[in-house]
């Protein structure tokens, strides 16, 4: 499943768009090679992230799968830094899985982000650059 990563300095924003199935494995290493490759960079450190799912083609993540991405993704949240990361997707499915990986995510001691899903890109933006 790949992962188009844009970064807009202007504005301070991550912007990552995923295609293709979402399955367990790959979501797992992207996410990783994401965090090492770019949000961990200090110039980005600070940065608030939109993550548009709105091109997956199919989805085959398991609950276990979705336990082990919410662990994973919230060992790079810092407590003295406030992001926000605004999650886009475009079914019912989608939109569920979304608050299982806010919920999975939210339970980790770590995790100092705050989420939120939409279902259309402008609501997204505007919420992320407020």
């Amino acid at each position: 499943m790949p992962a188009i990563h844009t970064i807009d300095n202007e504005i301070r924003l991550l912007i990552t768009i995923w295609e293709g199935v979402a399955c367990d494995l790959d979501f797992i290493k992207a996410i990783k090679k994401y965090q090492n490759d770019i949000q961990n960079h200090p110039d980005y450190i600070s940065y608030n992230e939109v993550v548009d799912f709105t091109k997956v083609t199919g989805v085959e993540l398991s609950i276990e799968g979705i336990k082990n991405i919410g662990l994973i993704a919230s060992t790079t949240d810092l407590n003295d830094v406030n992001r926000k990361l605004a999650i886009i997707v475009s079914s019912n499915l989608a939109y569920g899985l979304a608050r299982m990986y806010e919920a999975y995510r939210s339970f980790e001691k770590k995790a100092h982000k705050e989420i939120r899903i939409f279902k259309n890109e402008k609501d997204a933006f505007e919420w992320v650059l407020k």
